[in-house]
């Protein structure tokens, strides 16, 4: 639902496009630099929410169940192929 307004605002895809031109002008070292503080500020909001043992343990739930579920597809799929052309 659009709602009209007497002030004109950039829609968001105009203030998209302005940050990536302003990004892809960048040098690199201050495109990373850009990185790293957007990092640095995700830590400290993390950090001040409360949450973070909690994301670190849904994050290591997530990262245990990709290996797991990658241990058993090469166990059912790899393994059985190496049989199969014995």
């Amino acid at each position: 639902m659009t709602v009209k307004l007497p002030i004109s605002f950039p829609s968001e895809a105009a203030q998209l496009r302005e940050q990536l031109r302003v990004f892809a002008g960048a040098t690199a070292e201050e495109r990373l630099r850009a990185v790293a503080d957007t990092l640095a500020a995700v830590e400290a909001l993390s950090a001040a929410g409360g949450r973070r043992a909690e994301q670190l343990r849904y994050d290591e739930s997530c990262e245990r169940q990709g290996r797991d579920r990658m241990r058993e597809f090469i166990a059912r799929h790899v393994a059985s192929r190496t049989r199969a052309s014995e």
